[in-house]
């Protein structure tokens, strides 16, 4: 039972830890982020997602 704990925690950790790099990254201006969602426009390309800048109303 305390692995599924640790297991559980770890995956929390990380996907809080990678919300956080985009967060800051992105506010501090080391990563460029087009259309302003706080994810890098690098990791957007990764995953074959193409970045746009949001249009104005």
């Amino acid at each position: 039972m305390n692995e599924i704990a640790i297991v559980v925690i770890s995956i929390v950790v990380l996907i809080v830890g990678v919300i956080v790099y985009g967060v800051v990254s992105t506010t501090m201006g080391s990563e460029e982020d087009v259309n302003e969602n706080y994810i890098p426009d690098r990791f957007e390309r990764m995953v074959g997602k193409n970045p746009k800048k949001k249009e104005e109303k």
